[in-house]
This record gives C-alpha cells, structure tokens and sequence, in this order.
C-alpha cells in the first residue's frame, strides 16, 4: 500500500480549518452572550446576593437608577420591593441588613 503524502496534507489542512472555525464560533457566541449589541453598556446588574437555601437567592439588582430586590427560586422570580436609595458601598454586613430591615418593615407596613 503506497504512502499518499497529498491526501495526508489536504486531511491535516481541512482539519485545522475545521478547528480554527470551531473555536472562531464559540467565540462569537461568548461575546454576543456577555456583551449584548453595546459592550460596556449594561442595563441591569446584580450589587448583592444573598444564598437563602440551595436553589433560593436573594438579589439586589442594579436597573438604571433603581435598586430592585429580587426573590429567585427554582421555579420563580419574584420582585419583592424596591429600595429607597443605593445601597451603602462599604463591603459590610450591618449596612446591607438594615437597610433591607427598614425597607421590609416599609414594605410590611410596619
């Protein structure tokens, strides 16, 4: 059986083509999934996140000037209430919960 030099060099070309086209799409599809049509321009973003249970969240979610809280389940999402203001941007624990205390107790009526 004779050695076909040209077959093995056309086979190892269209193979890298291939590749190289793989690897162009996943690209493309990670930078339309993350970047939207305006890079850099985000609408919406997550400041906080709080686990409650394995598949439970709570969000505090960034929409323009608005501050959402938001309930994520593993079946729903829900919106809770909508803070008066930012949160504090100091990384502390005490900030965040009182403000959702005083937001709750507004939200409850109390």
């Amino acid at each position: 059986m004779p050695y076909d030099a040209l077959g093995l060099d056309t086979l190892s070309l269209t193979l890298a083509v291939v590749v190289l086209l793989l690897w162009g799409g996943v690209w493309m599809a990670r930078r339309a999934r993350a970047g939207g049509a305006v890079a850099g321009a985000r609408d919406c973003a997550v400041v906080r996140s709080l686990a409650l249970g394995p598949r439970e969240r709570l969000l505090v979610v960034q929409v323009g000037p608005r501050h959402l809280v938001i309930g994520v389940g593993s079946n729903s999402v829900s919106l809770l209430c909508e803070l008066d203001g930012p949160l504090p941007t100091a990384a502390n624990d005490a900030g965040f919960a009182e403000t959702m205390r005083r937001t709750l107790g507004r939200w409850r009526g109390g």
